[in-house]
Parts: C-alpha cells; structure tokens; sequence
C-alpha cells in the first residue's frame, strides 16, 4: 500500500512539473505602436497682476489696488460665460512695506499691494481683447497663459484605442512572419500625453512702464495665436505567440 502511494505522488510531481514547464516556456513577442493627433484648444487659462504702490501709506496702496482691481474684476465678467464654466477670482493677494538698504541700513521705501487675477474660460478668440481691456484698466503684467482641451480624457482614451490597434496589426505581421500566431496578451502598458509648447511666458505690459495712456493702450490690439497642439499616445504589447 505504501509503495502505491508513493508511485501516485511521484506521477502527480511529473504531471504538475510538465504544466509549469510548458507554461513557462510559452513564446511571446514585443510590440510598441506609437500614435499622434492636432487638437485645436478650447480652453484658455491666464492671470492679471495688478500692483500699487504708495510712499505714503499701506491704506492708499490698499486703495489703488481695491481701485485698479475692481475695474478689472468689472470690465472682464462681461467677456465670460459663467454658465459654460468661464471663471474670474483671486488667486494670490499680498501687501507689503518694501525697504532700501544703504550702508547696512534698512529705510522704508515704499508700501505694495499685488493682486494676482486668475481667469479661466473657453472664450479663446476673446482672449486678446480681454488682454487689452485689463492694460487700459491699469493691470500690470499678463501672466501663465495657458491653453488646454476641455476633453482631453475622451481624446486620450480614443487615440490609445487606435493605437492599441495598430499594435495588435504590427503583433499579427511579426508573428506570421516567425510561422506562429498571436494566442493572449502577456502585459500591456500605455501613456498618452501632450508635446510642444502649450502656455506663454509672462506679458509685461510695456505702454504702463513707459507710461501710455490708457486710450493709447486701448487702440493696440494683442494678437494672441492659439495654434494647435498634438497628442501623442504609445502602447507597449506583450503577445504570447504559438
């Protein structure tokens, strides 16, 4: 009885053995297709610093600033549409003595107060105008001009699967041409990303600094050229063969 029972483990081991062998020896091939498409933005994000300044006190600069600001706030609520997402807040406010020093001896200056603007919205061809209002309303510089793709999930996830096709098209080529075909997919992993240049560095606008007139600010137009940017996908494969 004993050496029946033995004789049984010992064909079980071989069986089990020849399962892992043969699995662990399944052939497979690597893939990697790669895909790219132009998408024209919908979605523009950009920031107006207003900044004030006062040799005299901390409450006049305050006041400026509340001044310039709420010009700025007035005037650039009428370009948006709140209602498609458009939005208009304060992202960063600051007040502050700035001091000189000489010979190792600090003097105040004078008092500043900035007042950072973030504006977002989808009105991309208003974007220029919006620029020129918030100069002729006394705005110091145009900062983080940022374009994006409002859908940018969908667009992702449709070029991945357009490229998760042409990687299972080249997988079929590579493994006919080795006399073997595709049977399973081992592992597969993606990315998908944007290329090339999608914002714009910080504006400062020169006709305040050289002390334009707000009626001479107004009649210069800001080209704003949006342009395209291009998505790019990659799909690595791995494809057990037989």
């Amino acid at each position: 009885m004993k050496k029946y029972l033995v004789l049984c483990l010992a064909v079980l081991t071989v069986c089990f053995s020849g399962i892992k062998s043969e699995a662990a020896e399944q052939g497979y091939i690597s893939v990697s297709a790669t895909s790219q498409v132009e998408l024209i933005p919908d979605t523009v994000d950009f920031s107006v610093e207003v900044v004030a300044t006062s040799k005299d006190s901390m409450a006049k600069a305050i006041e400026e600033n509340k001044r310039v600001s709420g010009k700025v706030y007035e005037d650039l609520k009428k370009a948006l549409n709140q209602s498609n997402g458009d939005s208009i807040k304060t992202s960063n406010y600051s007040a502050n003595p700035v001091y000189r020093y000489n010979n190792n001896k600090r003097s105040l200056d004078y008092y500043e107060v900035r007042n950072n603007i973030k504006i977002h919205t989808k009105n991309i061809a208003g974007v220029g105008k919006m620029i020129d209002t918030a100069t002729a309303d006394g705005a110091t510089s145009i900062n983080n001009i940022s374009y994006s793709v409002s859908k940018y999930d969908d667009e992702c996830n449709k070029l991945l699967a357009e490229t998760a096709k042409k990687a299972r098209v080249q997988g079929d080529f590579i493994a006919k041409a080795l006399g073997s075909e595709i049977v399973g997919v081992k592992s597969a992993d993606s990315s998908c990303s944007f290329s090339g240049r999608t914002s714009m560095p910080r504006m400062v606008l020169m006709s305040k600094a050289l002390g334009a007139s707000n009626d001479a600010a107004a009649e210069t137009s800001t080209n704003i050229e949006v342009g395209t940017m291009t998505l790019n996908s990659r799909v690595n494969v791995f494809f057990y063969i037989k």
